[in-house]
């Protein structure tokens, strides 16, 4: 997401922050070189974590926005207590892409197999996850060489 590193950085000047980076920190520095297996290990470690910042880090701007939005409440991220990946697969048939997708010069469909524990259900915010193992398609974008893979969207 272009300007999180600025952001980030002026509230670690602000607020005297120093020592390890917080995982979005990392994330941020060694993104652009990641393949798009580690970018979706890296959003389900981000969601297993309940670390919105993190989570936001390996999203394209578009659907950051989305997910972000005051009305959603994150409410994925906050259902979600442990997620695993269990395989990462690239889909060559036809997978809908988002509008947003066609101003990137690199998009990428992804079979995801995953396994999510949930937290109770009376206190479940997201009545769309099941508990389990499960799959979707993730969608990654880039501007291209030398840009970072970002989660655009998943879905069935």
């Amino acid at each position: 997401m272009p300007g999180i590193e600025v952001v980030t950085g002026f509230w670690r000047k602000l607020f005297g922050r120093r020592g390890d980076l917080t995982p979005a920190e990392a994330w941020l520095r060694q993104r652009r070189d990641a393949s798009p297996e580690a970018v979706i290990r890296q959003h389900f470690a981000a969601m297993a974590a309940h670390d919105l910042d993190w989570l936001l880090a390996t999203m394209a701007p578009e659907r950051a926005r989305l997910y972000n939005d005051p009305r959603t409440l994150d409410k994925r991220r906050q259902t979600v207590m442990d997620a695993r990946v269990l395989s990462v697969d690239q889909v060559d048939g036809p997978v809908p892409f988002p509008s947003f997708a066609g101003r990137y010069q690199s998009r990428l469909a992804l079979k995801v197999e995953f396994e999510l524990d949930l937290v109770e259900p009376e206190q479940r915010r997201d009545p769309t996850l099941r508990e389990g193992r499960g799959w979707s398609y993730y969608i990654l974008v880039s501007e291209g060489t030398g840009k970072p893979w970002l989660v655009a969207d998943w879905g069935q």
